[in-house]
């Protein structure tokens, strides 16, 4: 990421679309360069997220950040910096595992989901690969389409910070041979070393 909030690309079908990146509320996002741990830097500027405690029915919401395309995707994936370094003992709403530093997701201003949740450093992946407090998150919702992603971390503490490069598509509906549990959206959580091959489109 440049440190742009509104980036042109040129969707599957030929036409001109546009990704913008907020936080939560609209306001804008804040910008930083790569993000470096344990000799591993990010592919690209990163986004800020700052985990706060706004008072938000999910905790961390409203300091997260928004991205939105003017084209519909089912596929996107982005780079995680400094998850799970401290900030482990938040209080969460009743459903969800009641302490640890997660990472949460939600699409089309829908429920959110915790995608990962760290209770020590070793939770992360990166760093239990790596020693490296880099990661990879996708989703891929191969039953319907999205045109917005919010993500936030509610590790009150961290830095948190979000973006490398920002990979994304539409995927052919059905194309996800494994069942997917509701809502229809897989989250992954890995290692970013390199990057992934997700799809046609990075920026």
């Amino acid at each position: 990421m440049s440190g742009t909030s509104v980036y042109n690309y040129t969707d599957l079908g030929g036409n001109p679309a546009t990704v913008t990146i907020t936080r939560p509320d609209g306001s804008a996002a804040s910008f930083r360069g790569p993000y470096t741990s344990g000799g591993i830097t990010t592919t690209g500027g990163m986004i800020n997220i700052n985990p706060q405690d706004g008072g938000e029915t999910i905790p961390g919401f409203n300091s997260g950040v928004t991205f939105t395309f003017s084209s519909a995707i089912n596929a996107l994936g982005f780079e995680v910096g400094d998850w799970a370094t401290c900030c482990m003992s938040g209080t969460r709403p009743v459903g969800t595992p009641s302490t640890g530093s997660g990472l949460w997701i939600a699409f089309d201003g829908g429920q959110a989901f915790l995608t990962a949740n760290a209770l020590t450093a070793t939770d992360n992946p990166g760093y239990a690969a790596a020693n490296s407090f880099t990661n990879f998150i996708g989703a891929i919702d191969d039953t319907s389409t999205f045109t917005s992603v919010t993500f936030f971390g509610d590790g009150f503490g961290e830095v948190l910070n979000v973006g490398g490069t920002l990979r994304f598509s539409a995927v052919p509906e059905g194309s996800v041979t494994n069942p997917v549990p509701e809502p229809g959206t897989l989250v992954l959580a890995g290692l970013a070393l390199v990057g992934l091959g997700l799809s046609r489109r990075k920026m």
